[in-house]
């Protein structure tokens, strides 16, 4: 079964259950997966990247939203929590820094990655709390999703914005830092993709922890059985034992046999 093939059965297996058991009014849905997302402020794609973080929602996801200073100021918590939901977890850059939220996130998602904080991430300053939850949860192994529209010079949401006349030099060092983001394990993706590549990629790490297991079991020695040798038998002769329970599976030398039956040690099977 390939990726695309499984994400189908989780979500129509979801909504199943969603149809045989409604939700009521004040009753949370059961969440799946934990999502941290990471607001930074920008404009470009971000109404979009909130449409595919409620269809995340709808397939159960908990979401835990991060807005940087310039998200509280630009976006705003009131557009993020109408989206979202008044009921989500808020973390602004007055909180305390969220690490046990990042360590238990199942995966990171960036609805809007500006040019900004691709250029601290891809040099690995952490000045912020935006960069070092991403520094961190890629530091970690956890899966991060980013949506580049806003941090590719070559965009057209760009060329839109009249931003799209940038010297050679600068797309360069542009498309560089996306570059070092690809290599560090970031997801680069295009806004509207984000809810389909971030369930694809939690698949995928789960049937890589499957698989793990599996290796495990498979490769995982079989337990050393116990063997009941000569030695063993004498001692216990000496010390005046009679007869001696074998349990079942214990590996009984030949010499142990001999020299039971010459110091009159009845052997039982256990």
């Amino acid at each position: 079964m390939d990726n695309e093939e499984m994400v189908q059965l989780v979500t129509k297996e979801i909504l199943r259950q969603l149809q045989q058991n409604p939700v009521t009014q004040g009753q949370s849905l059961p969440s799946q997966h934990k999502a941290l997302i990471i607001f930074t402020g920008g404009t470009i794609g971000f109404e979009q990247g909130l449409v595919e973080i409620k269809k995340l929602q709808g397939l159960c996801f908990a979401v835990t939203a991060v807005l940087s200073a310039s998200a509280e100021q630009i976006l705003g918590i009131e557009r993020v929590t109408e989206a979202l939901g008044s009921h989500i977890d808020i973390v602004t850059a007055h909180s305390p820094y969220p690490g046990k939220t990042l360590r238990e996130a199942d995966i990171v998602i960036i609805p809007v990655l500006t040019q900004n904080t691709a250029a601290k991430v891809a040099h690995t300053f952490s000045d912020t709390m935006v960069s070092t939850l991403i520094l961190q949860g890629l530091m970690m192994g956890k899966p991060v999703v980013a949506a580049c529209n806003a941090a590719d010079p070559l965009d057209s949401w760009r060329a839109q914005y009249t931003m799209g006349n940038s010297s050679p030099g600068l797309i360069k060092a542009l498309q560089g830092n996306l570059q070092k983001l690809a290599d560090f394990g970031m997801e680069l993706v295009p806004v509207d993709s984000i809810a389909k590549v971030s369930q694809k990629r939690l698949c995928r790490e789960e049937q890589m922890t499957v698989e793990h297991t599996e290796e495990q079991a498979v490769s995982k020695p079989a337990h050393k059985k116990a063997v009941l040798d000569a030695a063993a038998i004498q001692t216990a002769a000496q010390n005046g034992t009679k007869s001696i329970t074998v349990p079942k599976g214990t590996i009984l030398t030949p010499l142990a046999r001999d020299v039971a039956r010459e110091c009159g040690v009845e052997l039982l099977q256990g």
